[in-house]
């Protein structure tokens, strides 16, 4: 099995929604979604290059175990180290309307777009 194999099987619904509440916003210029990264094989949910922004969706049920909190740790720190900004917003599914609203502020602030 490739690295590729084991990396993020597919887009989530969340995701999807997340994306069409950024896209809604005006939020996606410059943005590109599962971009892989050659680092730890880590795949961010959406991330803006010219501003050296990432955002990764963590839904509760995968990234609550140790195993995977100890790796989120590892990835953000060797993000950071090549200057990239990493914001992990946990949710659980299935995404409520309040929760994307939720997501959707704490993404506008991470970007600096917090005019509401």
């Amino acid at each position: 099995m490739s690295y590729k194999d084991r990396m993020h099987p597919k887009v989530s619904k969340a995701e999807i929604e997340v994306f069409k509440a950024l896209s809604a916003a005006g939020l996606t210029e410059n943005m590109v979604t599962q971009k892989t990264i050659i680092l730890k094989s880590t795949i961010p949910d959406f991330c803006w290059i010219n501003k050296r922004k990432i955002v990764f969706l963590d839904g509760v049920q995968v990234h609550s175990k140790d195993k995977a909190q100890r790796r989120d740790e590892e990835i953000d720190e060797l993000l950071e180290l090549q200057g990239w900004d990493v914001l992990r917003i946990p949710y659980d599914p299935p995404l409520s309307a309040e929760g994307l609203q939720e997501i959707m502020a704490a993404i506008k602030k991470f970007l600096c777009f917090d005019d509401e």
